[in-house]
């Protein structure tokens, strides 16, 4: 009985914790019980119900009360990508806030029932009013409630300075501070970089979990190890992000994540920007990266590459979150091939995601590797360690680890429950790496911080380069250093990122093409039907009206089947579930997809509603996304004449070439099949993402050279790029575009 006591309150930050916070219900009820008037009284209990709730939530998350972490890692951004991993807690502290609410607004009945009948009232409100200060002040006093709390006041110090950037690094004692445009470096090694999901020190060393990860403690005791502790600002998945490639902690004020989402340009240097200058292609992959500000983050530090469950569209093995962790490593393993084949210098950087708290991201594929385990975390670390071991066998047989430095360690703590731990031992992360010990420079082995990892990979790289980092700063503890100055930190990040209100930068001169382009019907494709009342992803016939008026002939619509089989135009069941509020099981019947108005006004497509739309649009292409299975589908549709598929395999393309149907080579196959093979085979358009342009030049002018049409996706993915900054500034690289909107 007391180990379950014990387990409960673990998972609630432990005894204190606990202590605290039913000492704060306490004197939120006794305060409540001397208020006689009920509209009073209840707008006290609904607000000390709030409270508790979130500092509840605060403690079970995160094991301390509400600070800056859990201010950023629950905004509806980070939210809501993986709200359903939380369903079940959501709906455990729904209930409890009716407590709560319940408990507080009746508390003066049971006041007035057992002790007023007894004593003058006048006396008993003194005396619940003085215990309940009491209370209080010992809660303030004695808790960590204070201490934790402190990083939530940086969201007071998030208004744009007027001032220079480098005036404000200079105020704040950050002399000589190289700025990204000032960088000099040198190529050394290339770099892969793996940051494992809350997968901390304890799954190593841990007496009973470190079975878990065999592969895992073998390169530690082959490799480099060094322990890493987790310094404040970096606690969450995107924070840890941030501080590796800048050195800074993930301070930004009010606008936490999503100041990401208007900016395009960074005044801080990064590992990004070092290893830019030096001519490497970088890449990131994880499985869901438009969580968290991630995508526009790393748009922002100049990656050249995402793979997530947005570009990868030929991996369909999904959890609600993204990509799984299985076939994300079989993605890097591609992008390390077609890297070594290029032979340009790269930074691939991997972020997994199947061990997220609660309980991890079960992927029933790996039973076909592993034995069970006591939980569905458990077996996940396990996997992933599995992962992480049969990739870096595939480097070793590839001979990349002669020319390539492997960084692996924990992107933060284990969120939540610690009792898995099982043992008082101070809990932190590591870093292992196959960097010679010399290069990395690592003088003391147990006080490396987050803050640290830049300068660390950069010298295990063997890159020269002319940056400081903010730890070189810092001459104490530089975890103290970064409690105490919050504001600061937060300054210098929240002035360093450039919002979309300055112009963004053009990668070309302006095309002198630019006219004859914006007016040529044939290199604008409809994008899911196009635009309609400014909603984009509809797939409706209303949008196929519209912007067939406007002058499209293009018209992409995303096919996926119905429960019983048959084709409908929907981006994906979960989007359109959304947009519809359909609360029935998925995928829906045929009947139940055309009874469900989109966004209760748009009539939905399916393969009979489009065709008599394409028979009485006879000018009129349809462009598929997303469907794979040419011969099937392409005797289903009206005319094949007028029928081009994207396709995301080579089989696919030869197949749709046998049916006399127009493919389209999707990204994820010119990435691996090579140039030859698919020109052999006929393709004669090739789809791509816009971000693809930038540093596949000599590739985009082979395939216009051979007649291929390319044509653009991922427009208006970042702000300024839009439909006419890729016709004026990119068009010359590229045949044509998926655009929203577009006026002829």
């Amino acid at each position: 009985m007391l180990d379950q006591i014990t387990f409960f309150l673990n998972q609630f930050g432990g005894k204190y914790s606990v202590f605290f916070l039913i000492l704060f219900i306490c004197s939120s009820f006794l305060i409540c019980s001397i208020i006689r008037k009920n509209k009073i009284r209840l707008f006290f209990s609904l607000f000390f119900s709030l409270f508790i709730i979130l500092q509840t939530t605060s403690l079970f998350f995160t094991q301390s009360f509400i600070g800056y972490q859990f201010y950023v890692h629950f905004n509806f951004v980070s939210a809501d990508g993986i709200i359903g991993l939380y369903l079940k807690f959501i709906i455990y502290i729904f209930f409890f806030f009716i407590f709560l609410n319940i408990f507080f607004l009746y508390s003066n009945v049971f006041l007035r029932k057992k002790i007023i009948q007894k004593t003058n009232f006048a006396y008993i409100k003194i005396a619940v009013f003085s215990l309940s200060i009491f209370i209080l002040a010992t809660l303030l006093v004695k808790s960590n409630f204070i201490e934790d709390s402190k990083s939530l006041s940086s969201i007071f110090y998030s208004n744009i300075n007027s001032s220079s950037f480098a005036d404000i690094l200079k105020k704040n004692g950050i002399n000589n501070y190289i700025s990204p445009n000032e960088i000099i470096s040198s190529k050394g090694k290339n770099v892969i970089v793996i940051s494992l999901e809350s997968l901390e020190k304890a799954f190593l060393f841990n007496d009973r979990l470190k079975e878990l990860t065999p592969n895992l403690i073998n390169l530690k005791d082959s490799w480099n190890y060094y322990n890493l502790s987790q310094n404040h600002g970096s606690s969450w998945t995107s924070g840890s992000l941030y501080t590796y490639l800048t050195g800074f902690p993930a301070y930004f004020g009010v606008e936490g994540n999503t100041i990401f989402q208007k900016t395009f340009h960074s005044e801080i240097s990064s590992i990004s920007h070092i290893l830019k200058k030096a001519n490497y292609e970088l890449t990131y992959l994880n499985g869901n990266t438009n969580s968290s500000g991630i995508k526009n983050m790393l748009h922002t530090l100049k990656f050249d590459k995402i793979i997530d469950n947005s570009t990868a569209k030929g991996v369909f093995n999904q959890s609600e979150y993204g990509i799984r962790d299985y076939d994300l490593f079989e993605l890097a393993k591609v992008e390390v091939l077609n890297k070594i084949e290029k032979k340009t210098p790269f930074g691939i950087f991997i972020s997994t995601t199947d061990t997220h708290f609660p309980d991890g991201i079960y992927d029933k594929r790996m039973e076909n590797h592993l034995e069970s385990k006591n939980s569905n975390l458990e077996f996940m670390v396990a996997s992933v360690d599995f992962m992480v071991g049969k990739f870096i066998k595939f480097l070793e047989n590839e001979n990349v680890l002669e020319n390539t430095i492997i960084f692996i360690f924990p992107d933060h703590l284990k969120m939540g429950d610690p009792n898995i731990f099982n043992e008082k031992k101070e809990r932190s992360l590591y870093l292992i790496s196959n960097a010679n010990s010399d290069k990395l420079k690592i003088t003391d082995l147990n006080t490396n911080y987050q803050i640290d990892l830049p300068k660390i990979i950069l010298n295990g790289m063997g890159v020269k380069h002319n940056v400081k980092f903010f730890s070189e700063y810092i001459n104490e503890n530089k975890n103290e250093f970064i409690k105490r100055n919050i504001p600061l930190i937060t300054e210098i990040n929240t002035n360093g990122i450039f919002s979309s209100s300055i112009k963004p930068f053009t990668l070309n001169k302006a095309s002198t093409n630019y006219e004859v382009y914006k007016k040529d019907k044939l290199r604008y494709i409809a994008h899911s039907g196009g635009k309609i009342d400014n909603l984009t992803y509809t797939n409706c016939k209303e949008a196929l009206d519209l912007n067939y008026q406007k002058g499209f002939r293009l018209f992409e619509l995303d096919i996926i089947s119905t429960r019983d089989g048959k084709y409908v135009a929907a981006h994906d069941w979960k989007h359109w579930s959304k947009i519809t509020k359909f609360k029935g099981s998925l995928p829906p019947t045929l009947n139940e997809f055309l009874e469900t108005k989109i966004y209760n006004t748009y009539t939905p497509l399916d393969i009979n509603e489009i065709n008599k739309w394409f028979a009485n649009h006879k000018d009129a292409v349809l462009v598929t996304d997303k469907i794979n299975e040419p011969i099937d589908f392409s005797e289903k549709f009206i005319d094949k004449k007028r029928l081009m598929m994207e396709l995301f395999d080579l089989n696919a393309l030869k197949d749709a070439i046998k049916v006399n149907i127009k493919p389209i080579a999707s990204q994820s196959v010119i990435e691996k099949v090579n140039f030859k093979k698919i020109k052999k085979i006929g393709v004669k358009h090739i789809a791509i993402s816009r971000n693809f342009i930038k540093n596949n030049k000599d590739i985009l002018k082979k395939f216009k050279v051979n007649n291929m049409k390319v044509f653009a996706y991922h427009l208006n993915y970042n702000e300024g790029f839009d439909e006419d900054y890729v016709t004026k500034y990119e068009m010359d690289f590229i045949f044509g575009i998926y655009a929203d909107d577009w006026d002829f």
